[in-house]
């Protein structure tokens, strides 16, 4: 019976109350660890008086109860059964109440079922319960509930009940063969939905128990649940590839008929290779719930054929970077019909197509080892439209890779998408009839960029009003020789580009356009390759750039060659394609700034985190604290001059840091060091 609110009861007129008709004049049970308690009595003429508080669900029900109670003294999992009343016991409350009268107080069931008692009639289970006084009112619901009765009340130590198969972590994987079945068989009345599945998933809070199989080729799998009785109206119709569960299998089909019983059937069709995890759902309010015996069934899937005359036709095989395909097909009856667009100079030619889908970045290679005679005519490309316009042409080949001398092909550098590949039919060159390629995929080699290296960066010009336009990727930028030794920056991945001015100038560095918008960049030029004289700029903002990204003004900026460096901080959206904008204009102000720039120092140095600044020349000073990567991990602004404390502890990671301070006059930097 489920708690509700909105539950009215017209009940009959009350003859006489019992002894524990209050739940005030019950004494509590003392309930220990690995004992049971039985209470008898008889709710006929029960009465509602005083047994709750007015508004609650208990009291809105209008259902008359008597009382028992009892006292635990340590976490325990509670089992309450009316195993031993009459069989027509099939309603009750599925609470423990935590005050007298009944109030919102109170712990509901999270399981119960009617098959645990082997007459039928209600047992409920209460997980995990505190130490503490407890409240259990027995109603009166005629029929189903009313006249004597005698309740098992049992405690067993905390985690006590738990399924053996809870989590998913625990199971081990059953092989399941084509042609085989497997029983699952377990029990769910314990089960809980901690550790189930991955943090978001839309059945995070699904309680389940697990069971998992292997399968080592492609399989058509049944899950069938025939046998329950009652039939589980409510079970998961998926399977799981990982644990905790996120990446799930959802059925092909299922239907309520193969069962003649009226259970479920799931079926998955074409399911891959690999381990999957099998969910067993807890929900008493379905009838699932109790022990359960589950039938899994693999048979092959269908073979399709790999190949098609005409390219529109073709059914792509995803192709793994690290595995290969075998691609089976026979050219005998291969048609030139649609296969090119005219003017090509493989239109006339018959063939027969595949087709291969890749996720990312691949070597490919297609050889056709083992057909007998050999085939001395072979199309060494791949293509991507239908008819093809614009074949791909192989990088390389070779007639070696074959021990008997047919032909490989090689193709470098492909990219995520789907590919056509042709099977020529040329009787004059044996190139005819049953065949098996093997097509085989690697990794693309991960080849940074020109301008990772500012050795290799040739600077460009930049004259006034002549404005530079920086382009690039940084996708696979490196730190390697980017920094001089000792240099904050030492770890930052970047890629370089660079300028030359024959005059002083004002410079503008904006990075507007990147979309998303980059939240890290570099505010610093070098003049030295690997980096280490940094020239910082003069001021900053996110308001030049419509977009909210970053703009670096350099003023009075001396004639010579500098170097722009572009982090790469995938963390930050800093990365991947990019365009860079550099403007110089006259410099307004030729003078040198009669104020000498100021020598700051920290201490302590290397600290934890807090330190003292010296020396700072005035207040209101922006002040930024950059790690090695060039990233601000902190900025604040001076109140005063003198010396600034600053209480970073906890708040840095051991290693290397920079601090600037920088206003409209002078800008100073200081190297510090947290252990």
């Amino acid at each position: 019976m489920r708690i509700t609110s909105t539950l009215l009861l017209i009940l009959p007129t009350v003859l006489s109350a019992q002894v524990n008709d209050l739940c005030s004049s019950v004494t509590p049970d003392a309930l220990a660890v690995g004992n049971t308690i039985v209470w008898t009595g008889d709710n006929t003429g029960a009465t509602i008086d005083d047994d709750y508080v007015a508004g609650t669900p208990f009291a809105n029900s209008g259902i008359p109860a008597v009382w028992h109670a009892f006292t635990t003294t340590a976490c325990t999992d509670i089992t309450i059964d009316y195993c031993g009343s009459d069989a027509s016991w099939n309603e009750f409350w599925n609470a423990l109440l935590l005050t007298c009268p009944g109030s919102n107080s109170f712990i509901p069931t999270p399981q119960y079922n009617y098959t645990e008692c082997p007459n039928g009639n209600g047992t409920m289970h209460f997980l995990s319960v505190p130490a503490g006084t407890y409240y259990y009112p027995v109603w009166t619901e005629d029929p189903g509930g009313i006249g004597p009765y005698t309740i098992n009340v049992t405690a067993v130590d905390c985690g006590g009940s738990t399924a053996v198969n809870d989590n998913c972590g625990s199971v081990t994987a059953d092989a399941l063969a084509i042609g085989g079945a497997i029983t699952l068989s377990g029990d769910v009345t314990f089960a809980t939905s901690t550790g189930d599945f991955a943090a978001g998933s839309p059945y995070s809070g699904a309680p389940v128990v697990w069971h998992a199989f292997t399968t080592t080729e492609c399989a058509k799998v049944t899950l069938s649940y025939c046998g329950l009785d009652p039939a589980w109206t409510n079970s998961l119709g998926f399977f799981a590839r990982d644990c905790p569960a996120s990446d799930l299998v959802l059925f092909s089909s299922y239907n309520n008929t193969d069962c003649v019983d009226g259970n479920r059937t799931y079926i998955f069709n074409q399911l891959a290779a690999g381990t999957y995890y099998v969910p067993v759902l807890l929900d008493p309010n379905d009838n699932a719930n109790g022990p359960y015996d589950l039938l899994l069934q693999a048979e092959a899937c269908p073979t399709a054929p790999t190949y098609s005359d005409f390219c529109s036709q073709v059914q792509y095989q995803s192709l793994a970077v690290g595995a290969s395909l075998n691609l089976i097909g026979d050219n005998s009856n291969a048609t030139a019909t649609g296969d090119f667009v005219v003017g090509s100079p493989f239109a006339g030619a018959p063939v027969v197509w595949h087709g291969i889908t890749v996720t990312e970045c691949a070597n490919i290679s297609v050889a056709y080892c083992g057909l007998d005679p050999v085939w001395d005519n072979t199309f060494g490309f791949l293509a991507v439209e239908c008819p093809v316009a614009s074949p791909i042409l192989f990088t390389t080949f070779n007639n070696t890779d074959c021990a008997e001398g047919n032909r490989t092909y090689f193709f470098n550098n492909v990219q995520p998408g789907d590919y056509l590949i042709p099977v020529v039919r040329d009787e004059a060159n044996n190139a005819v009839g049953p065949y098996t390629l093997v097509v085989a995929a690697t990794s693309c080699p991960v080849v940074p960029p020109a301008n990772n290296d500012c050795t290799n960066v040739t600077a460009e010009a930049l004259d006034i009003g002549a404005p530079l336009t920086f382009s690039g990727d940084n996708t696979n930028a490196t730190s390697t020789g980017d920094f001089v030794a000792g240099s904050p920056f030492v770890a930052a991945p970047v890629l370089w580009h660079a300028f030359t001015t024959t005059e002083c100038v004002d410079l503008v560095l904006a990075y507007c356009g990147q979309a998303p918008i980059w939240g890290n960049t570099l505010g610093f030029l070098t003049s030295s390759c690997p980096g280490d004289a940094l020239v910082y700029y003069s001021s900053t903002n996110t308001t030049a750039c419509n977009d909210g990204n970053t703009t670096y003004f350099f003023d009075d900026l001396p004639a010579g060659t500098y170097y722009v460096p572009v982090l790469r901080d995938a963390a930050n959206g800093a990365i991947g394609p990019y365009s860079i904008n550099v403007t110089a204009e006259n410099c307004l102000f030729l003078a040198v700034d009669a104020m000498a720039r100021p020598a700051i120092s920290i201490r302590p140095n290397p600290s934890n985190g807090d330190f003292f600044i010296e020396n700072v020349p005035t207040p209101g000073m922006e002040l930024v604290v950059m790690d090695a990567t060039g990233r601000v991990v902190h900025r604040d602004r001076t109140s005063v001059s003198g010396i600034v404390p600053l209480a970073l502890a906890g708040r840095l990671a051991p290693g290397p840091y920079l601090v600037v301070l920088s206003n409209d006059r002078v800008r100073i930097e200081q190297r510090f060091h947290v252990r």
